[in-house]
């Protein structure tokens, strides 16, 4: 009888190790202090932050993660030296996953100076050359990894059918997805402004001045200021609905100078009022 594994044979250089390595270990401590905690630095703040309604938060799943402890224990040997390894396609795309994780921690470290001091950054070795460097191996290991991915693809499907493969796929995306924002969130977040009210008053005001200033543009005079800020206040709470694509609230005042943005407040306002056009000296 012919057994049909999932797992592919290949060979890990130390070169190669030294990328998956720091990444996956990181992966796993981060999931170990959350076990412990229930909550660590490197997740994202969905109190603080509330994503809007739709927003895809993942879905862990035990046996995924057990996989991936399984491959942290294989791969702990190996970690100086590497050597020959079976994996399957979830532990390649993990590994690819670890490479990413380490550079994206080690990129955050960098870009926060006020955070660190320059002892801790110059024993990481921290730099910008450095992690330029760092990005090309990291690019070259996952290249390799993904070809062997397609060998294990091809392997996986000759064991399951067409719905478990995709299944299996589904299952590792939703947890994927899971660690990137539970264990792994290395982005940078605008400060936390305390007075949620006040804050949108200033905001208010300043799309105020864009909404005139865009009216002025396409030739209109300016309605009055409490019918204008009526106006003003639907645009931010559909913005806030993702009714308006792109153009939210931040993106509006972040690029307050920028004609496009007037211009898209302007047509905003001029869709739901009768605005008297500039007289011609």
């Amino acid at each position: 009888m012919i057994h049909i594994t999932t797992a592919i044979r290949l060979r890990l250089s130390a070169a190669q190790m030294s990328a998956i390595w720091p990444g996956l270990n990181r992966l796993i401590t981060f999931y170990i202090a959350r076990q412990k905690k229930g909550g660590i630095r490197f997740e994202y703040p969905f109190r603080i932050y509330p994503p809007p309604a739709g927003f895809d938060r993942g879905m862990f799943n035990q046996s995924t993660m057990d996989t991936i402890l399984a491959l942290w224990k294989r791969l702990h040997p190996k970690a100086q030296t590497g050597g020959r390894v079976q994996m399957d396609t979830i532990e390649l795309r993990t590994a690819i996953f670890a490479i990413r994780t380490n550079l994206h921690f080690l990129r955050e470290r960098w870009q926060a100076p006020q955070d660190l001091h320059p002892k801790s950054k110059n024993h990481d070795q921290i730099d910008r050359q450095s992690l330029h460097e760092l990005k090309i191996k990291s690019q070259r290991v996952i290249r390799s990894l993904e070809r062997h991915i397609k060998r294990a693809n091809r392997a996986l499907q000759k064991s399951i059918t067409c719905e478990e493969y995709v299944t299996l796929l589904d299952t590792w995306a939703a947890h994927l997805r899971w660690m990137g924002l539970r264990l792994t969130y290395f982005k940078h977040l605008r400060p936390v402004v305390h007075g949620l009210r006040l804050q949108r008053q200033k905001d208010l005001d300043e799309l105020m001045e864009m909404a005139k200033r865009g009216i002025r543009n396409a030739g209109f005079i300016p309605p009055e200021p409490k019918e204008l800020r009526r106006v003003v206040r639907l645009f931010a709470r559909s913005s806030r609905r993702w009714r308006e694509g792109q153009n939210t609230v931040r993106y509006m005042l972040d690029h307050k100078r920028h004609l496009s943005a007037t211009w898209y407040l302007a047509q905003f306002v001029q869709s739901r009022l009768t605005l008297e056009a500039l007289r011609k000296s």
